[in-house]
């Protein structure tokens, strides 16, 4: 099984319907939406890091995830543990 492309715009786009499928409408869902603004708690947050490792083979943890202020800096912080 090929293991998905971890660019960028790859990991962007599964975290965006990862987050749909936890039940969030994708039209809230923009870069400087908190979790807090997304109705995101800690399960839909371990869920997100659990998938991500999933996918993409990421070690990422839900403390990594929950002092983010933004999806973007969760983002920033799933790169960050790529490597990107």
């Amino acid at each position: 099984m090929a293991v998905p492309s971890r660019g960028k715009e790859s990991v962007n786009a599964f975290v965006l319907d990862v987050l749909e499928k936890l039940g969030i409408d994708r039209e809230q869902i923009t870069p400087d939406a908190s979790f807090d603004d997304l109705g995101v708690d800690s399960l839909h947050v371990t869920e997100l890091g659990q998938a991500v490792n999933r996918e993409f083979g990421i070690e990422v943890h839900a403390a990594d995830l929950e002092e983010a202020q933004s999806l973007r800096e969760a983002l920033n912080a799933i790169y960050a543990k790529a490597g990107l």
